[in-house]
């Protein structure tokens, strides 16, 4: 497994909560939370959280959140963030976590929720990620929820090279069936405009079996 030497959002990271990111994100918060009611005891993980927009929006619903990205410039405006949200019990420095590197650095299955938003389109090897996170992070009955680009013609991150140009939804079910996560639903929640181009966003719900 490839690790990332080059921060690439670190030119990015400053200006990253612009309004249409944090609208993003509380679209995709919204529509995980029709299909997932998490408990107060619940643990969750904010996968390639960027800033902590979604993560911090889940955070009072919850025990505790572990926020997780490979970008050291995006931890850093998390971090100062949470410098500030005394307010919300879930970030107190006792139930907040932060971790700069890739999922596989986080390897203690207690974990009852994970969610993705626009992170996995980054990631070459999609298959090992699902298989560690199904053996290593969720508890039986977990919930991974995923929220991404359907396919597109590669023309939504321009001359930036990305892995993959969005995601066909069945190859994607299939690479997470593999790895024992159910897939429970899947469908297209969000369309956004840049220039004359529209590109769709879908959320993915699957579950952890509950194998004894």
């Amino acid at each position: 497994m490839k690790t990332m030497t080059t921060d690439k959002f670190e030119h990015k990271a400053k200006e990253w909560d612009s309004p249409v990111k944090v609208e993003m994100a509380g679209k995709f918060v919204r529509e995980m939370l029709e299909n997932i009611t998490p408990e107060k005891n619940f643990k969750v993980l904010d996968y390639g959280c960027g800033t902590g927009l979604a993560g911090i929006e889940v955070a009072p619903l919850v025990k505790s959140v572990i926020f997780l990205d490979s970008s050291k410039a995006m931890l850093d405006v998390l971090s100062e963030k949470l410098k500030t949200a005394g307010d919300i019990e879930s970030l107190s420095p006792e139930n907040s976590k932060v971790i700069h590197g890739d999922i596989f650095k986080y390897v203690t299955k207690d974990v009852d929720m994970l969610f993705s938003l626009m992170a996995l389109h980054h990631i070459e090897d999609l298959e090992s990620v699902f298989e560690h996170i199904s053996r290593n992070i969720l508890k039986p009955s977990g919930v991974f929820v995923i929220g991404d680009l359907t396919d597109e013609d590669g023309s939504f991150h321009g001359e930036e090279y990305v892995p993959h140009s969005g995601f066909n939804i069945p190859e994607l079910a299939r690479q997470l069936e593999m790895s024992d996560l159910e897939v429970e639903t899947t469908y297209t929640y969000n369309t956004m405009k840049r220039g004359d181009k529209e590109y769709n966003q879908f959320i993915l719900v699957a579950r952890k079996a509950d194998k004894k």
